[in-house]
């Protein structure tokens, strides 16, 4: 008996033309070795930080002479940190959840002259960013970070209220007033900034940068890098900080297929800028330093699990009633899925591991990464 063969109907066309447009926009890896991401660039979101330049980790593999990578990230952070001053003294709304507004800092911050300086920070940053890489040989590459923000109340209080009820304690987290903005700077009684009106996609200064690979062996690879943030916009439509620049030293080893570690370090000048800038109430910005160490496991080329440490140093002088002078360590725990040799994803969860009142509470993020 022989069997017609049936001709194809409009469902099978349909399918057969996704798969080939599937194909094209997303080849197999097939042997090709995954896109190093290296270190992936991590900012922390404390207001104050928002403003200089910080130190990131930076890729220590170049991209390669002639070739682009383009990275669209967008990380969500919520912070609420305050003096310890307001812990016993700031109001209460009819829930006894923190309620500060501008009309009890007006009336009530000669109560606190005695103090020289009070802040308390309640508020969602989101963060985009779009980062470009070129390699200009095969060991040298330009790459430039243009970010956008927005402040506001956002969404993520009630999900780390409940987070920390499991056991996770942090003081203050059961008493904020989900969902709202409150910034506030008080020196010696008087009212130095106040904020709680949200902003939308604000352009921060732009950082420009340089990598160039010193060393390499086999399974490792040594390069160094600077860059610069020129002045070009304000924060909160205020302050102007300076011509800030780095330089720092970053590696990477693979000590087998499975396992690559990522180490580095860096130095960060913060020259003065605008007049509020350079006389914050919070002292003048100080100088930095920053480090990270990384791992990142491959079990396979389109999964790639990883977890980066990255501490840095204080950005203010000591001052009574503030940590903001201490160091902080976060970590930065997120996955790269790679569907195909060009595509990357990469989604994120960032926190503070210490708790000096310095750094944003918690992140999430991801990111689109091409490499072309």
């Amino acid at each position: 008996m022989r069997f017609r063969r049936s001709a194809p109907t409009g469902a099978a066309w349909v399918q057969g033309a996704a798969l080939l447009l599937g194909a094209a926009a997303f080849p197999p890896l097939a042997a090709q070795a995954p896109i190093e991401m290296g270190p992936f660039p991590f900012r922390e979101a404390f207001p104050l930080f928002m403003l200089p330049m910080v130190y990131q980790p930076v890729d220590p593999t170049p991209v390669g002479e002639g070739r682009w990578r383009v990275s669209l990230d967008t990380l969500r952070a919520n912070t609420f940190e305050f003096s310890d001053v307001l812990k016993q003294q700031a109001p209460r709304d009819s829930q006894g959840r923190v309620a500060i507004t501008r009309d009890f800092i007006v009336a009530r911050a000669a109560d606190y002259a005695w103090a020289p300086l009070i802040f308390y920070f309640d508020e969602e940053t989101s963060r985009t960013a779009l980062r470009v890489r070129y390699g200009l040989t095969e060991s040298v590459e330009a790459w430039g970070e243009f970010s956008f923000v927005s402040h506001g109340g956002g969404f993520l209080d009630r999900v780390i209220e409940g987070f920390h009820t499991l056991g996770f304690e942090q003081y203050g987290r059961d008493l904020v007033q989900q969902n709202r903005m409150a910034l506030v700077v008080m020196a010696h009684g008087e009212l130095v900034f106040y904020s709680d009106q949200g902003i939308r996609g604000k352009p921060q200064d732009p950082v420009l940068g340089v990598t160039a690979r010193l060393a390499s062996g086999g399974a490792w690879t040594v390069s160094a890098y600077a860059s610069v943030k020129p002045p070009t916009t304000t924060m909160y439509d205020v302050f102007r900080s300076g011509w800030d620049h780095g330089a720092g030293i970053t590696a990477r080893w693979q000590p087998s297929p499975r396992h690559v570690l990522h180490g580095g370090a860096g130095f960060i000048r913060r020259p003065g800028g605008s007049d509020a800038y350079e006389h914050l109430a919070f002292g003048s910005m100080r100088d930095a330093w920053g480090a990270h160490l990384g791992w990142e496991w491959r079990p396979s080329a389109r999964w790639r699990p990883y977890l980066n440490l990255i501490a840095q140093s204080g950005f203010l002088p000591p001052q009574p009633g503030q940590k903001l002078d201490r160091g902080s360590l976060q970590h930065d725990l997120g996955l790269h899925w790679q569907p195909s040799a060009r595509w990357a994803l990469t989604f994120r969860y960032v926190n503070n591991v210490t708790h000096n009142e310095n750094t944003a509470d918690m992140g999430l993020g991801a990111a689109l990464t091409w490499s072309f």
